[in-house]
């Protein structure tokens, strides 16, 4: 009876055909109350269905044993990890030893060896985010690499259980609630660094899938120089964080470099004479000397409980990771009156917008101006790849967005190569818009100026836009124009 269900529905609905009496099939599994796998393992069966609960455990292991083949064949397993991960890279990942909850297992078996060759391909790829996706029959895996995501390789739809399981034991969660989203941390260690990984969970309605979060954290701070800004901005950065007290922003939205803009400034702020306190989620790096504090929701240590804390640590230097609301902004604005310098990010989309962000959620605008020393807007576009780069001509229609001519180039592109996996681009690098607190700015940030007047002076004040730090880059090859336009369509102006 039970081969009747198949591997296919049975790992998907977590389900095994017990018997079958009188027209009726009794199938246990781990959800009844899920009326559409019920409905579709009726449908496939061909008769009316009686459920009956059984544990997650207990359903995978009768799974394990009605249908070895599909979720343990050896030749199918070998042709998957050779094609994530050829032969000769010298990968070494224990993601069991150093992750937490995890359960010993042996490392040969074939579920262990598949997620291990994931995360090893989604390292190797330098992949922010490792996607795995349920789709009707399959499961996806896709890597999201300098911005973009690329589909990896599909498996059968009966893998998707046993791998979500794998990554829900190595992150320490429960295995058998797959109804609710749950949040892990899990920790490896590839060729000699430590990676941390936030495991986030889901489901949809064609099953649980999951996004992996890559946090190389043995990847160095990069200096100001390293960051891609020119000679004037690196000079305009260094005077925002010259200031022994005041509070200075990097904003822009999730993923646009801001963590790392923040630790280039720490960088050069860690001296044996100031205290620096960090206080993020998670923590990204490791700053030497410094006490860094990863919040933790879940008993209550939130960026606002957490930054009164550290105000208590007699800190010269404070990085909050994000402003997420209203409380963390205010307390924030207070420790920089109180004499702190105060480093922290906001998701805004400009410099100007800023103000107007913080007033939002509860700052007064005048206290606003007491405080602020700059704010550092950007945003990550795609580098050409080095290896393949030509000389190109840019279509008449991105010309036209851009409100640039031919011979306002030269321009670049990549014609893809291997060492690209013939995309044309490799990496990423930031562009910037760096507004510089003056009296002016002070005046009209307390007097309620718009953000067109905030934004236009701040540009008489030699604020470089982003837009045209963006061309500046597409001129030295860089990137390329319509990576520039594509981020920075509110901004070109000239």
């Amino acid at each position: 009876v039970a081969q009747g269900l198949g591997p296919d529905l049975s790992w998907s609905f977590s389900a095994v055909a017990i018997n079958r009496i009188a027209g009726v099939t009794t199938v246990a599994i781990e959800d009844p109350a899920d009326t559409s796998a019920v409905a579709r393992i009726a449908e496939h069966l061909g008769t009316p269905v009686l459920t009956v609960h059984a544990g997650a455990r207990t359903i995978e292991e009768c799974l394990e044993h009605f249908f070895p083949k599909g979720f343990e064949s050896r030749s199918d397993i070998d042709a998957i990890v050779e094609h994530l991960t050829p032969s000769g890279l010298g990968l070494t990942l224990d993601a069991t030893t150093m992750s937490y909850g995890a359960e010993p297992e042996g490392d040969d078996q074939p579920v262990v060896q598949l997620v291990r060759s994931i995360i090893e391909d989604a390292c190797t790829a330098r992949a922010s985010d490792i996607h795995l996706e349920p789709r009707t029959d399959t499961l996806v895996i896709r890597l999201r690499i300098d911005g973009s995501l690329h589909q990896r390789v599909t498996l059968p739809k009966f893998w998707g259980r046993p791998v979500l399981s794998r990554l829900k034991i190595m992150a320490g969660l429960d295995i058998s609630q797959r109804r609710l989203p749950q949040d892990g941390r899990i920790l490896v260690e590839l060729q000699g660094r430590r990676v941390d990984l936030r495991l986030a969970t889901t489901t949809t309605t064609e099953g649980e899938g999951a996004v992996l979060r890559i946090l190389d954290g043995g990847r160095q701070i990069l200096t100001l120089e390293q960051l891609g800004l020119d000679h004037q901005q690196l000079s305009q950065v260094r005077r925002i964080f010259s200031a022994r007290e005041g509070f200075v922003l990097a904003t822009g939205p999730s993923g646009s470099g801001k963590t790392t803009t923040l630790y280039g400034m720490l960088r050069e702020l860690n001296t044996p004479e100031r205290k620096i306190v960090t206080l993020e989620d998670p923590v990204e790096s490791e700053l030497e000397a410094a006490f860094q504090i990863g919040v933790n929701p879940k008993i209550g240590l939130t960026f606002g409980e957490g930054l009164r804390s550290v105000l208590r640590l007699d800190p010269d230097v404070i990085l909050v990771g994000e402003i997420r609301d209203g409380e963390t902004a205010r307390t924030a604005v207070q420790a920089a009156l109180t004499g702190h310098l105060v480093l922290s990010s906001l998701a805004t989309l400009g410099t100007a917008a800023t103000i107007s962000r913080l007033q939002d959620i509860g700052v007064d605008r005048f206290l606003v101006a007491d405080t602020l020393r700059g704010v550092i807007a950007q945003r990550l576009v795609k580098r050409v790849c080095r290896h393949c780069r030509r000389p190109a001509r840019p279509s008449q229609l991105l010309l036209d967005l851009a409100r640039v001519g031919p011979d306002d180039g030269p321009f670049f592109a990549g014609s893809g190569c291997d060492q690209c996996r013939n995309t044309g681009y490799m990496g990423r690098i930031a562009l910037f818009e760096i507004m510089v607190a003056s009296p002016e700015l002070y005046s009209l940030i307390g007097h309620d100026g718009s953000s067109a007047e905030i934004q236009s002076a701040a540009v008489a004040d030699g604020m470089i836009t982003m837009f045209e730090d963006g061309l500046a880059k597409v001129r030295a090859g860089q990137t390329t124009l319509e990576e520039v336009v594509a981020v920075t369509r509110g901004s070109m102006k000239r």
